[in-house]
């Protein structure tokens, strides 16, 4: 289930709610802090964690519909690709929340790579120093993982999720505190310690890793040390480009050239034949939108030329001579605005 289920969801497995609110009891989060989930969903774990607290909440989604619902729980929100059109400061956040995609990520000319692994080392960076990864990954992935956790985090504790939770997908929690390099022979150690609990049976892997609940420490969420300057997605929003273009005019340029306008005032010298009026609208004069006994019209008239044979006449010499008139096809086109049909009239 794990691969095809993982594609067919797109990769969205939301963190159990008695992990989150596990989670939460740890966080000490001050004031102003900033938390990034780089894989948000609809957004309601990174709502919950940060809830009652002064800290600003970051999303990243790559479904349009839930990135959508999810901006009315975070405090920013893009949507795009988080691997690849993303845009974000270094050592600008206080909080890695990291609930990747469980998955084999396939490219031209290379070998496949866990998602899990490639979501870690893009993002690990994006932590400031004493900021806290929190990362929720299938514990087997561990061995794939430890060199990146080994190296950029000290403090790396892994928790398993509660027994009921944990039959589906296997998960841990790991929590970390970003260091800029950890030392050579400590992180060697750590990696080595992470690969052998990687390798251990479920059943062994529940029994000698503790579950959140048993954890006692606290983990202070740091307040920003440096300004955010960068938090994009290079994928044109267009929940947020239409109010752009809606404050800089161009909108209204475009409406003023589309929308049909009101229908010209005709003040003749005499009055007008029906000939003359079928005429003038024919050829466009009256072009526009009018509207009689509650209808409303679009009206567009166009008027065709053609030549009609009128006679052929052969002289003595043989040359023939033809007489052509002129005909003029008028045709009316008119769009009821009410019941959305068209009508053609020649």
């Amino acid at each position: 289930m794990a691969r095809l289920g993982s594609r067919a969801k797109a990769g969205f497995y939301p963190t159990p709610d008695k992990v989150c609110g596990q989670l939460k009891q740890l966080l000490d989060i001050q004031e102003d802090a900033r938390l990034l989930d780089p894989c948000c969903g609809e957004g309601k774990t990174l709502a919950n964690l940060a809830e009652g607290t002064c800290g600003a909440t970051y999303g990243i989604e790559l479904d349009h519909h839930r990135a959508s619902r999810t901006r009315d729980r975070l405090s920013h929100v893009l949507w795009g690709d988080s691997l690849v059109e993303v845009r974000i400061s270094p050592a600008s956040f206080g909080l890695l929340f990291l609930n990747p995609p469980y998955d084999y990520e396939m490219a031209l000319e290379s070998k496949a790579e866990r998602q899990e692994l490639q979501f870690l080392k893009r993002y690990q960076n994006i932590l400031q120093k004493d900021g806290w990864l929190i990362l929720i990954i299938p514990y087997t992935v561990l061995k794939f993982c430890a060199a990146v956790l080994a190296r950029h985090f000290e403090m790396l504790q892994v928790f398993a999720f509660p027994e009921e939770e944990f039959q589906t997908f296997k998960q841990c929690v790991v929590l970390g505190r970003k260091r800029p390099l950890v030392a050579k022979g400590q992180a060697l150690k750590a990696e080595r310690s992470l690969i052998w609990l990687a390798g251990r049976e479920p059943i062994e892997f529940l029994e000698i890793t503790p579950q959140l609940d048993k954890c006692s420490c606290q983990i202070t969420i740091p307040s920003p040390r440096t300004p955010l300057t960068t938090f994009k997605s290079t994928r044109i929003d267009p929940m947020e480009a239409i109010p752009l273009v809606r404050k800089c005019g161009l909108l209204d340029d475009i409406l003023h050239d589309l929308v049909p306008r009101q229908c010209n005032s005709i003040r003749p010298l005499a009055p007008l034949e029906n000939g003359h009026l079928a005429l003038m609208l024919a050829g466009g004069y009256m072009n526009g939108e009018i509207e009689l006994e509650g209808k409303r019209l679009v009206i567009k008239g166009v008027v065709s030329k053609s030549e009609k044979v009128q006679s052929v006449s052969e002289n003595a010499t043989g040359s023939a001579t033809v007489v052509t008139r002129d005909q003029y096809m008028p045709t009316v086109k008119a769009i009821d605005m009410v019941r959305a049909e068209m009508m053609t009239i020649q």
